[in-house]
């Protein structure tokens, strides 16, 4: 026979403690997923094992909106992606590296950067990131994920991966900011 709770105990589960609203207030800190939801998912190999991605200019220039807004931006890729590099230097946002294990990386990453779990968004795509996004503050992924990696995000965007994902979640980040008189 299970254990039951006195019927004046209702537990809560953390999902439903705040509104999406109040998850996209307090967002401070985005974690961006490289392969699968800031890309469409393909890498191109060159001669010599070269390797590069296709990305869509208006993801570039909402991650671009992100940082001029003063939030933290930190691209999270495998180890060896040399054009992930290059990105994040071009973006001016931190690189991370994972060869799974995303939720200590997760804790890493909100621990530097001084924000807590709730102020975190992480945009994922698949079955690695699960990890990751049952820990964010605000969990997000693009349309072709997976149904299960659907079920733990707080929004799913209706532009798909590589090809605007990433663009929506900062619009709608960003839709109530404004910036400093210049």
């Amino acid at each position: 026979m299970e254990p039951t709770l006195p019927h004046a105990i209702t537990p809560k589960v953390p999902q439903e403690e705040m509104t999406l609203e109040q998850r996209i207030t307090v967002a401070k800190l985005l974690m961006v997923e490289l392969e699968g939801a800031l890309t469409d998912g393909l890498s191109y190999l060159a001669p010599g094992g070269a390797e590069s991605v296709a990305l869509y200019r208006a993801d570039i220039l909402g991650l671009e909106a992100w940082l001029k807004a003063g939030r933290s931006l930190v691209i999270v890729a495998r180890p060896g992606l040399a054009v992930a590099q290059e990105l994040a230097q071009q973006l001016g946002a931190t690189l991370r590296t994972s060869g799974g294990d995303k939720d200590v990386l997760f804790k890493q990453v909100t621990w530097e950067n001084q924000v807590k779990a709730t102020e975190a968004v992480y945009l994922g795509r698949d079955l690695d990131d699960l990890p990751a996004l049952g820990l964010a503050g605000l969990a997000v992924c693009p349309p072709e994920a997976p149904l299960w990696v659907r079920g733990v995000c707080h929004m799913v965007t209706e532009a798909p991966a590589g090809r605007g994902a990433a663009r929506e979640l900062v619009d709608r980040l960003l839709a109530d900011y404004v910036p400093p008189e210049i």
